[in-house]
């Protein structure tokens, strides 16, 4: 059975005490260890902040507890898990995950989560990035009392997850000429990944539903930050969310990076950090 796992990173001073903890979700048909860690992320965003690491379902990644505590002995490292349902009776959905994701932000944080909710502000501050950042749009939506500020990297304003999808249900994937640049893209990313492939397939099918409707109607409210690479042929596109979202939102543009190596800019870094450290 699938299920969502995370791994909570505390602040080195008293839990973070002065930043808003950040949650942080990886994109397909890669991990936590290859989305943050071994791009830098951990080191970048400093030794204050609290930070949860969520695991989507398809995505094991049993390395990445242990790969923090070898390199930052003196932050505790905690870890934890929700089984999620997906069977005959239950096929799993977005939705499912949404609700997963609510509920590890609020078990991994434990009586902050639930003494912030009072307040008139966001508990914490989310950040994902490719199928990461499209839950994080749709969960933002639902939950403007849990999170505080937003960031979206690599998000296309289309449905890409779907019709790479629809290619795997009708077995077209390699062969149809009507197939945008972005799902084959998405085609090599599953290729070249180490997760298990039939798993990587499952979820595009399941997390695919509901489709992913960007819309004035259905964006998020909070500060928003969108970070795109210009040559990303995933979310050329990625530029068009920010007409849906409110005055506070804010777009980047990253000077010859793709999908993949947005990642590693020390400019998507320091924008990433000027935005949640705002009031």
């Amino acid at each position: 059975m699938p299920d969502l796992r995370w791994t909570r990173v505390s602040g080195e001073h008293a839990e973070g005490a002065g930043s808003v903890p950040l949650v942080l979700v990886h994109g397909f048909a890669t991990t936590v260890t290859q989305c943050w860690l071994a791009t830098g992320w951990l080191r970048r965003l400093g030794p204050q902040r609290t930070l949860v690491f969520l695991h989507l379902p398809w995505h094991d990644d049993a390395s990445a507890a242990a790969r923090i505590r070898a390199h930052y002995g003196q932050r505790s490292v905690t870890e934890g898990v929700l089984g999620l349902e997906d069977s005959s009776d239950h096929a799993l959905t977005s939705l499912d995950v949404l609700d997963a994701m609510s509920e590890a932000i609020r078990r991994s944080l434990g009586h902050e989560a639930n003494a912030s909710l009072d307040s008139d502000h966001g508990v914490v501050d989310l950040f994902g990035y490719s199928l990461g950042a499209r839950l994080a749009w749709d969960l933002a939506c639902q939950e403007d009392r849990l999170i505080r500020r937003l960031v979206l990297g690599g998000l296309p304003a289309h449905d890409e997850l779907s019709e790479f999808a629809h290619g795997v249900r009708t077995g077209s994937l390699r062969n149809d000429p009507t197939m945008s640049p972005a799902a084959r893209e998405v085609l090599e990313f599953v290729d070249s990944s180490e997760l298990d492939r039939g798993g990587l397939l499952t979820c595009a099918g399941r997390l695919s539903i509901p489709e992913f409707g960007p819309s004035a109607e259905h964006a998020p409210t909070q500060p928003t930050l969108v970070v795109t690479g210009s040559e990303d042929n995933v979310a050329q596109d990625s530029p068009d969310l920010v007409e849906y979202l409110g005055p506070d939102a804010v777009y980047r543009e990253l000077p010859g990076r793709t999908h993949v190596n947005a990642l590693t800019s020390g400019a998507f870094a320091r924008a990433v950090t000027a935005h949640l450290d705002e009031d």
